[in-house]
């Protein structure tokens, strides 16, 4: 069996969209979950009535059943909250990463400007040519992150 392939496409997003299409994901079931949650103070409320006075007359075996019920609700949206809290958290390792990676690019090139009076004296010129190759690929892949 072959490795899945990823079609081409005219638009690849890079690191920076996708760290910001993760946290827009990470909203969004957050509101979802505010929006259960809200449904389900609303069933408690009605539930219980207003006055506190059960309404419906409910025995103790339906108040359990019912209690029970919003007990495995909310510990699925504690688990879920969770697992959105460690999505959180690889975000942001991806997002310090590619902070970090951007300034490793930038000092190393920093470095070789300051320094070339004296790697022009004392290198070869394959070195010069290979950090330089190295410096004009990491300019041009940082403009292309930025777009």
């Amino acid at each position: 069996m072959s490795m899945p392939s990823i079609p081409k496409e005219p638009h690849r997003p890079n690191r920076k969209e996708v760290a910001i299409d993760l946290l827009e994901s990470i909203a969004l079931e957050e509101i979802a979950l505010s929006h259960i949650m809200n449904a389900e103070a609303e069933k408690i409320q009605a539930f219980v009535g207003k006055h506190l006075n059960f309404p419906t007359h409910p025995k103790s075996g339906d108040i359990i059943k019912f209690n029970k019920g919003v007990n495995q609700l909310l510990e699925t949206i504690v688990m879920k909250e969770w697992l959105l809290l460690k999505k959180l958290e690889n975000v942001m390792d991806l997002i310090d990463k590619d902070k970090h990676h951007d300034d490793d690019e930038s000092s190393s090139c920093e470095s070789f400007d300051k320094h070339k009076h004296h790697c022009d004296e004392s290198s070869s010129s394959d070195d010069k040519h290979k950090h330089k190759h190295h410096c004009d690929e990491s300019s041009s892949s940082e403009s292309s992150h930025e777009n």
